[in-house]
């Protein structure tokens, strides 16, 4: 085995990485004018005034900047409100792990149910559906308190 997806994905990384911190100087750096040697004391103004010319406008830049970034929420947003209504199973099927002569404890509200029942010792007589039980063991006590 080759190590050349290795080498493609530590490329693509650096390129990303190079081009990001581009964008953001680029973003950042100001035009400057035509008597302006230096810009901050060390960019040459004849290197800045090159690029301006050839790539576009600071408008359009950061523009495109902002577009990319509001997709990515849109695309996380709607990911996240699929998994929850489409995705996620209701409590009366089959892949929440109860059966028909199961006793399971309906509450009002989680707190509720984490107060009373969650970390208390049972007779082993309560069942809780399987969306239930994650809850639980990836919530702490501490977070309920805060």
């Amino acid at each position: 085995m080759g190590y050349s997806r290795e080498y493609y994905w530590f490329s693509q990384y650096v390129l990303v990485t190079f081009l990001l911190l581009f964008s953001i100087v680029w973003s950042l750096i100001s035009v400057p004018e035509d008597d302006v040697a230096y810009i901050y004391g060390f960019i040459p103004a004849s290197l800045v005034r090159s690029i301006a010319e050839i790539i576009p406008q600071r408008g359009w830049f950061i523009f495109f900047e902002c577009f990319l970034l509001m997709g990515m929420l849109s695309a996380y947003l709607g990911l996240w409100f699929y998994n929850e209504d489409v995705l996620t199973p209701p409590k009366n099927d089959l892949r929440t792990l109860t059966d028909s002569n199961a006793n399971i404890i309906i509450t009002e509200n989680k707190d509720d149910f984490i107060e009373n029942y969650a970390f208390k010792e049972s007779s082993g007589i309560v069942d809780l559906p399987i969306m239930d039980v994650c809850d639980i063991l990836y919530r702490t006590k501490n977070s309920t308190n805060n």
